[in-house]
């Protein structure tokens, strides 16, 4: 009878201990554990939420693509249930979430905050479609795509004929419209694929340069906003759905705008310095364009935005919103 009760003891002792075990989550990230994004973004902000979800909560990093290496296939990593979370552009799933193709317009965005606030907004206020079965804990942009080649570029003529990488399909699109051929590659094949050949320019943003040392390969920058790329941190809400309340509150405080002005601070500071410790290498030339010469780059590229207007019942009213939450980030609010 003693060790019959002393055992019923031992189990009511276990169980509080065994409740307050945390839900362990896995987040997924393509690039290397250094890169600005997973290690100065993502990486410290799963300790911050873990640390604020009283024992509930155990946010576990995979950095260097260890739950999956192609960019193209980390939101299925999400889907399947090999990661929890991961960061993934919503333009490698072409058809599926079509109204954040307005970020890639170009001329629109200068800076991951005004992309990432102004996505973000629009999120919260149910003007985004697509997102349905995901919790999403980010959506924002990098800052502007500039163009980084193998070749001079001072004009839209300079462009004709050569290849260049994008990395979603209304990019592809702004690349045709200049008269070059657009090659969509991974973001790790980019450096290789410039240092072989196989392409001659990528649109990117100066924290992609820094992370995959497209500097290194490709000599001639020219700083055009020429549209950016929306990115996400996506869950299943199923998965959100289960957690105890004191993780929700977690995931909800540092979540949303909160990251998207975290992710942005960090995103547009590399930016900045990259484009600035490349503009004094000796092997790199960084041009910047004059009024005169943006507007006609401006001219060329307009029916673009025109026809993606078009292209939609509901892109009208995307492009509108989103150049609304643009202007009012610029102001300030």
């Amino acid at each position: 009878m003693k060790a019959l009760v002393a055992s019923l003891f031992a189990v009511a002792l276990a169980a509080p201990v065994a409740a307050q075990q945390p839900v362990k989550l896995k987040f997924a990230s393509f690039e290397p554990p250094q890169a600005p994004i997973t290690g100065k973004v993502f990486t410290p902000w799963a300790q911050d939420v873990s640390k604020a979800s009283n024992g509930t909560l155990e946010i576990e990093m995979f950095p260097g693509g260890q739950l999956g290496r192609n960019p193209l296939q980390q939101l299925k990593l999400v889907e399947d249930g090999i990661a929890d979370l991961t960061w993934t552009v919503p333009g490698y799933t072409p058809g599926r979430f079509d109204d954040v193709e307005v970020t890639e317009l170009p001329f629109l965005v200068r800076s991951a905050r005004e992309g990432s606030l102004a996505l973000t907004r629009m999120h919260q206020k149910g003007q985004l479609a697509g997102f349905g079965e995901l919790k999403l804990l980010f959506i924002g942009t990098v800052p502007a795509n500039n163009i980084h080649s193998t070749f001079p570029v001072a004009s839209v003529a300079d462009l004709k004929g050569k290849r260049i990488r994008t990395g979603s399909a209304q990019l592809a699109k702004l690349v045709e419209s200049l008269g070059a051929a657009p090659v969509q590659l991974g973001a790790p094949q980019v450096a290789e694929s410039l240092s072989k050949g196989v392409i001659d320019g990528s649109l990117n943003e100066w924290n992609f340069v820094a992370t995959f040392k497209i500097d290194q390969v490709a000599s001639h920058h020219f700083a055009l906003p020429m549209g950016t790329v929306a990115v996400m941190v996506p869950m299943l809400k199923s998965k959100y759905d289960a957690l105890p309340p004191a993780a929700k509150a977690a995931l909800d405080r540092y979540s949303g705008e909160a990251l998207a002005v975290r992710f942005s601070e960090v995103v547009d500071g590399v930016n900045d310095a990259t484009r600035e410790r490349v503009a004094k290498s000796a092997k790199n030339k960084v041009v910047v364009p004059n009024a005169a010469d943006e507007d006609q780059w401006r001219k060329a590229t307009q029916s673009l935005a025109d026809n993606w207007r078009k292209s939609r019942p509901r892109n009208d009213a995307v492009y509108t919103a989103f150049t609304q939450e643009v202007a009012a980030v610029r102001a300030g609010k």
